[in-house]
């Protein structure tokens, strides 16, 4: 079952932090949070109850390949649950923890709960390489037992033993990715501290200006906190090389008195609806394959991501190319496990 990306199994977190753009950063970041992985069938037809073992047989026997493959084993912490159109199977592992889930409309989820970034790392080193196999074993049972058919009346006269094109495909996927951080607590708290510590440091990055009671903009260290509930920043950007979706998002919830900024990503593959031209449909041979399985975790997530985006906006913007000699310094931060 193992894809392109077996070598990510040979990857210690020491080597994958040593090589990063910014190690010292990495060294920092010492959780992250929830991660899936969401893969979108343009499977319409819905659950059928009739299949619900074979189904559950099926991919039970897919997912034990893959613990058996990954080195994980302990197959005896699998559990299945079904829930309404859908089936869940939960690895309760301490070390090793995640959920896969398929539901009656093709969605296909794998997913883990937040921990530290070491955990996280030897968990993905090891499971991941098995994800192409996953999924498309998924949608082929899906095109197999799901459609609740063979092939077209007149095509199994004409060619009895002829096998029909495959129906079911992906049509959208993505790796998403979130880290929580916490600036130091309410009890450290100076005269001279701001009240709105987070967005302090958007506006030295990201954001300007807020709407006021008026609805002008204006700055937001003049806001009174209880003003605002949450303050949301959003890029997505498209590489049209290789037809990749990137959503870079930062947020300053109001949670433990403005001292939290959660950070979410998202790396990911659909039909891409340019301004003007042709639209670009999604490639599941493109997408669904262990290099980007590598790529959106070591290209993406740790460089771009966490050393490029994330250490920016904590930086107030970055410093300067020209000033590398005197870089600033980052403000005072925990990564947070439970986000």
């Amino acid at each position: 079952m193992q894809d392109d990306s077996n070598w990510l199994r040979d990857i210690q977190y020491e080597q994958y932090r040593d090589t990063a753009e910014d190690p010292a950063f990495i060294e920092a970041i010492s959780h992250v949070g929830h991660f899936n992985y969401l893969a979108e069938t343009n499977f319409l037809g819905g659950w059928d109850e009739d299949k619900e073992r074979r189904i559950t047989f099926l991919l039970q026997r897919t997912l034990q390949e893959a613990l058996a493959d990954s080195g994980m084993h302990n197959q005896s912490m699998l559990e299945a649950r079904r829930f309404r159109d859908g089936l869940e199977f939960a690895y309760t592992d301490p070390d090793y923890e995640f959920r896969y889930v398929i539901d009656g409309r093709g969605r296909i989820q794998l997913s883990r709960p937040a921990s530290s970034a070491r955990q996280f790392h030897d968990w993905y080193r090891r499971l991941m390489p098995m994800l192409t196999g996953m999924i498309v074993r998924t949608i082929e049972m899906i095109d197999d037992e799901l459609t609740g058919f063979e092939r077209d009346e007149p095509e199994r006269e004409k060619s009895p033993y002829k096998k029909r094109p495959r129906v079911i495909r992906l049509e959208r996927a993505s790796f998403n990715f979130a880290v929580a951080v916490g600036l130091p607590s309410a009890t450290d708290r100076t005269e001279d501290d701001v009240l709105l510590p987070n967005v302090q440091i958007l506006n030295h990055s990201l954001l300007r200006r807020v709407p006021s009671q008026r609805g002008s903009l204006t700055d937001p260290s003049t806001i009174s906190p209880h003003e605002f509930g949450k303050i949301d920043y959003q890029v997505n950007r498209w590489n049209d090389e290789e037809r990749i979706l990137e959503m870079y998002k930062v947020s300053a919830p109001s949670n433990n008195s403005w001292r939290i900024l959660v950070f979410n990503f998202a790396f990911g593959g659909d039909t891409y609806v340019p301004s003007q031209g042709e639209r670009k449909p999604f490639s599941q041979e493109n997408f669904l394959t262990g290099t980007r399985t590598a790529e959106a975790y070591f290209e993406f997530f740790r460089q771009r991501c966490l050393c490029g985006f994330m250490r920016d906006v904590l930086l107030g913007g970055g410093a300067p190319e020209d000033d590398a000699a005197n870089p600033k310094d980052l403000p005072p931060f925990s990564s947070i496990r439970g986000w």
